[in-house]
C-alpha cells in the first residue's frame, strides 16, 4: 500500500517506505498506522522546556548531551503523546553545519522518526545558507550513507567545525566522519 502524502499530514502503512520530506515539514504533523493504531507523532523545532527530556534521551544511548543546550535552537524532536520520542540537530558553523546526535527511544526505532527529523533539520540548515553538514559517527555510519552522507578524513574537515566541543572534546578521535553536499 502507498503512502498518502498532503501538506498537512503524513499517512505511513506499515511498510515504512520513505515519505515527501517536504510534506511533512510544512505542516510538521505526522499520522503513522503501527500496530493497527494510529500513533499522533508531531515532528517541531525543539523548545528550552524540551531540554531535560533531550538531555535524558541523549544520554540514555550514551551520546553526549553537555552542550547541546547552547545548539537548541536548531534542534527537532518528535513528540508522540506529549513525549519527546526522538531528537535531532546541527551546530551552526557558518556555511557548513556539525550534525548533532540523531536518536529515537527503542520504541519508536525503525519507524522512520530519525529521518523524518533529519529532513526537518537539512530543510531549516539549507534556508539559512548551510552548504555542507560534516557528522562524527562510532556507530551509524551505514545509516547516514543511505542519506546521502560520505566518508572523508579529519584533514578535510572545515577549522570552524572542528573547533567545536563535539568535534574536539567530546568525540572520540576514532569517529567516522562524514560530509554531506546540500
Amino acid at each position: 500500500m502507498h503512502p498518502i502524502v498532503t501538506n498537512f499530514m503524513w499517512v505511513q502503512m506499515k511498510s515504512n517506505k520513505t515519505l515527501n520530506p517536504t510534506a511533512l515539514t510544512r505542516g510538521w504533523l505526522a499520522y503513522t498506522l503501527w500496530r493497527n493504531e494510529y500513533t499522533k507523532l508531531i515532528i517541531r523545532p525543539a523548545l528550552r522546556t524540551d531540554l531535560n527530556e533531550v538531555r535524558e534521551l541523549l544520554e540514555s544511548n550514551s551520546l553526549p548531551s553537555s552542550d547541546c543546550a547552547a545548539h537548541l535552537d536548531n534542534f527537532f524532536v518528535a513528540e508522540d503523546q506529549d513525549t519527546v520520542v526522538g531528537v535531532g540537530g546541527y551546530e551552526d558553523c557558518g556555511e557548513v553545519a556539525l550534525i548533532r546526535s540523531f536518536v529515537t527511544r527503542p520504541d519508536h526505532k525503525n519507524m522512520g522518526v530519525a529521518e523524518q527529523i533529519f529532513y526537518s533539520v537539512r530543510e531549516k540548515a539549507t534556508n539559512l545558507g548551510v552548504k555542507q553538514f560534516y557528522l562524527l559517527t562510532t556507530t551509524a555510519s551505514d545509516y547516514f550513507q543511505r542519506l546521502g552522507f560520505t566518508v572523508c578524513s579529519r584533514d578535510r574537515v572545515p577549522n570552524r567545525v572542528r573547533e567545536t566541543k563535539q568535534f574536539d572534546e567530546l568525540c572520540p578521535s576514532t569517529a567516522t566522519v562524514m560530509v554531506l553536499n546540500l
